[in-house]
């Protein structure tokens, strides 16, 4: 048994001193502070990643390890739990309250869940390790993230002669080529596009950049943080399900009429090339599965049509590496969250920069309550602080609030209903098991059965 020394506050200047500087004082004091009204302990195993809020169920969904909780914000306590999967991270919801969709990264899936009985019904193959994700309810199709380092320099031997679909299909195959490179070098991200309605993937489109973040208007557009270009990628969901629905139709017709029927003919139809002698069977029913192959990397030979081509936003220097969106879908805002402790407001159509504000370290979650006019920023690093940021008319912002939280409180969720903020942690402990000596430094980790939700309010 493990005994642990929980520590709420530790507060060290030597090591302060050494971290990145606070952000400057806010510029103006809400009429009534927000504060920690509430914690939730909901214990579980397992890191944790998105929040995701149901106003109408009053549910809130938590991506965390290889389940999903789900808890009544009412009651404080969890209402169910969506087990057997493996890694999760982002939960999105259909607006019916029917499913939920779930991104379990290393099965290279999305589950399917029945929200009222919160067990899996379906699984769609998606492209590698996918996290983020968004669902655009005028088309029909989730659009779910994929990011790949970039790996070695492949070998001249082993190198494809060029960009094709069939050279990213065997990249992305077990037994493989390396993970492929754009053309300008750095990694390659793949978006996965699926039909909710037939739950199945109708293609993987190969982009260039480290993709992050995805986060839909309601309107047909998604926009999707390139953190490695400094760059906000803006897709019209319509144009690219029609565009994909073309090559989908245009290679059906193309088939010979005597070709046998398979299974994989009645999945959205694949591109014929495979990799020689490395594909068993169900390597290749699985990649059918997986949809169209489409290589949308800048300077390919083959580009996607005008009105399909992901355009994107570049971001000034005021930003680095943005690591989360939020919209503000009536005045046509872009709200991102950088790694370099800023947050800047964008206009939505051209790009350009019309704010910048300062932020905590450690964002990697941002929220835009439209009800109250508030933007909240979760800064895991350090100590943990919760930035607001109100929202005074279209473009004039001021940061009115820095609430202390939790260490790695990261992410968080908003309830539009009552305005409540609900974030992640879990308390952190030193193990006095077997103690330092000669004055080493206490060896800190997680309290078993101590990960909980603070509600913030006011």
């Amino acid at each position: 048994m493990r005994v642990f020394l929980s520590l709420a506050l530790v507060v060290c200047g030597t090591a302060s001193a050494q971290l990145t500087p606070i952000p400057p004082p806010p510029t103006g004091t809400p009429s009534h502070p927000f504060f920690i009204t509430k914690t939730w302990v909901v214990g579980g195993v397992g890191d944790w990643d998105y929040l995701t809020m149901d106003p109408t169920a009053r549910q809130l969904f938590i991506a965390h390890g290889p389940s999903v909780q789900v808890v009544d914000v009412e009651t404080g306590t969890v209402a169910g739990v969506v087990r057997g999967m493996r890694e999760t991270h982002f939960v999105v919801l259909d607006a019916q309250g029917s499913y939920g969709y779930v991104s379990d990264g290393p099965a290279d899936l999305v589950r399917v869940f029945d929200r009222r009985t919160f067990q899996i019904v379906a699984n769609i193959p998606t492209g590698p390790s996918p996290r983020s994700m968004a669902l655009d309810p005028t088309s029909g199709l989730l659009f779910v993230v994929g990011s790949q380092t970039t790996p070695p320099a492949a070998s001249p031997s082993t190198r494809p002669p060029q960009r094709t679909a069939s050279s990213l299909r065997r990249a992305n195959a077990p037994g493989g080529d390396s993970a492929p490179t754009s053309p300008q070098g750095g990694p390659i991200s793949t978006v996965t596009v699926i039909d909710v309605e037939r739950r199945v993937s109708l293609a993987q489109i190969a982009v260039s950049g480290s993709l992050g973040f995805a986060e839909g208007d309601g309107n047909g557009r998604v926009y999707i943080t390139v953190s490695d270009r400094n760059q906000i990628l803006k897709m019209d969901a319509q144009a690219i399900g029609s565009a994909i629905h073309r090559i989908i139709d245009t290679q059906t017709s193309a088939r010979p009429s005597t070709t046998q029927p398979t299974q994989a003919s009645t999945q959205p139809a694949v591109r014929t090339q495979t990799a020689p002698n490395s594909r068993s069977a169900s390597q290749q029913l699985n990649a059918a599965e997986k949809g169209l192959l489409l290589d949308w990397t800048s300077g390919t030979k083959i580009a996607p049509p005008a009105d399909a081509l992901p355009h994107p936003l570049s971001l000034d220097s005021n930003c680095q590496r943005p690591r989360a969106l939020a919209l503000d879908t009536a005045h046509e805002r872009i709200f991102a969250a950088c790694t370099n402790m800023r947050m800047v407001a964008l206009d939505a159509e051209t790009g350009q920069t019309v704010a910048t504000l300062p932020i905590g370290i450690g964002a990697d979650a941002i929220g835009y309550d439209a009800n109250r006019g508030l933007i909240f920023t979760s800064n895991g690093g350090n100590s943990g602080s919760l930035t607001i940021i109100r929202q005074d008319v279209t473009d004039t912002y001021s940061v009115v609030q820095i609430l202390p939280t939790r260490q790695n409180a990261r992410t968080l969720a908003i309830n539009p209903s009552n305005g409540e903020v609900y974030l992640a942690s879990v308390i952190y402990g030193a193990i006095l098991n077997n103690p330092p000596i000669n004055g080493a430094p206490l060896k800190m980790s997680a309290v078993d059965s101590s990960f909980q939700v603070l509600v913030i309010g006011n």
